[in-house]
């Protein structure tokens, strides 16, 4: 089959044993790791859901240096549209990089084959990879020395890095990254019991557990599958009510959610998760100890320690694969961060109205944000007339 028009074929394990026997390279097995479990709890998926939409949201803007290290927007780069609109023909930026950024969260790495030009060797289209597609293998030189490339399974041959957009999650050797889930497996796992724990509580009769006896009569096998059948099938209907007949007596053993800890145990599940995900609780709708204040410091915490370092670590990855070698003085590849501010129009204002009034940006520029058009003599930038330097008010002082 073809994949972008590459002819691609799975290859068994036996084949890349052969391979890795007879070229000289080695290989670490890896395994599938399942993710449908863990996103089955709500703070998981909420996690995963508001950093990933966080990253994807952000535009991305190639930048040309000039010689005294001034930016410039370009659009004219060859590879402009790929990277802001359309990494490759089937999906848009934002699926792609939503999708890259869940994978580095679930998988522990996100990674995509970088589709260049034979000639020119810029970027054509970036292919996202799953994490069994791709297989980190140490290739060994004729001097000794390794050297990390990628074997993927769909395209049957290695690749080198600069092929590959490999982005990771927390490492501990800077090759492979580990997954948040799996650090946090233990909490996930218990979190994972409450949720089964609730749910079998409130769908079995709820409290509906305990001794049924029946006083003067002894029971055939019989009649007491009939009776397991009948008080079954009413628990299971009727909200956890039960009519008993003759001389039958219901008496409960179990405990109840509050004695259990059952409630308070999911609350905690919810903020030991955030923590694994460096999200705070109030991002995952978690509002019982929080007031106007605390949400709006959250915010911008959630900005500084959450966000900043995840486009950083796209960022880094982006220029240093991206970029040609030849071109790094030149051009260098940013998230645009203004976007977030997008929908908070006091604070949008007051950036502007800061940056306008120290004439760091025109009128013009400011209306361009503003999706508005521009005006004749917008182009000038403007400084408030009543400030002066400190050297200036003080010769005047001098000669009064």
């Amino acid at each position: 089959m073809k994949i972008f028009g590459l002819e691609i074929r799975r290859v068994s394990k036996e084949e890349i044993s052969n391979v890795a026997a007879t070229g000289g390279w080695s290989y670490t097995a890896s395994h599938l790791r399942s993710r449908e479990k863990p996103m089955l709890l709500p703070a998981v998926y909420r996690c995963v859901e508001l950093i990933s939409d966080s990253v994807a949201v952000l535009p991305i803007k190639i930048y040309e240096l000039d010689k005294e290290g001034y930016k410039k927007e370009t659009k004219s780069h060859p590879f402009a549209w790929l990277l802001n609109n359309e990494p490759n023909p089937n999906m848009t930026r934002y699926t792609f990089m939503k999708m890259l950024t869940a994978s580095v969260l679930l998988r522990g790495n996100g990674r995509a084959y970088i589709d260049r030009d034979e000639k020119s060797l810029e970027p054509r289209q970036l292919i996202p990879l799953s994490d069994d597609q791709v297989q980190l293998v140490w290739v060994t030189d004729k001097n000794g020395v390794k050297h990390k490339m990628y074997w993927v399974y769909e395209f049957n041959e290695l690749v080198e890095p600069m092929q590959m957009l490999d982005v990771l999650n927390f490492s501990y050797d800077g090759n492979e990254g580990v997954s948040t889930l799996k650090h946090a497996a233990q909490t996930i796992g218990i979190a994972t019991a409450n949720e089964e724990a609730a749910l079998e509580h409130f769908t079995g009769g709820q409290n509906m557990t305990g001794v049924l006896t029946v006083e003067g009569a002894r029971l055939t096998d019989a009649q007491k599958k009939e009776i397991y059948a009948k008080w079954a099938d009413h628990t299971n209907h009727s909200g956890g009510m039960q009519i008993l007949e003759g001389n039958m007596k219901y008496q409960p053993i179990s405990i109840s959610p509050k004695d259990s800890q059952l409630l308070d145990s999911r609350a905690f599940s919810v903020l030991d998760i955030c923590r694994f995900f460096s999200v705070s609780p109030v991002k995952a709708f978690d509002l019982s100890k929080s007031s106007y204040s605390t949400v709006e410091a959250t915010q911008l915490q959630y900005l500084t320690d959450t966000v900043l370092p995840w486009i950083t670590k796209f960022e880094m990855e982006l220029n240093r694969k991206l970029i040609l070698p030849s071109q790094r003085n030149k051009y260098v590849i940013e998230f645009d961060t203004s976007v977030l501010l997008r929908t908070d129009k006091s604070a949008l204002a007051e950036y502007w109205t800061k940056m306008f009034s120290i004439g760091a940006a025109t009128p013009n520029e400011v209306r361009q944000h503003s999706n508005l058009s521009p005006i004749e003599g917008g182009d000038k930038a403007f400084v408030q007339v009543n400030v002066q330097t400190l050297e200036k008010a003080t010769d005047k002082v001098s000669d009064n």
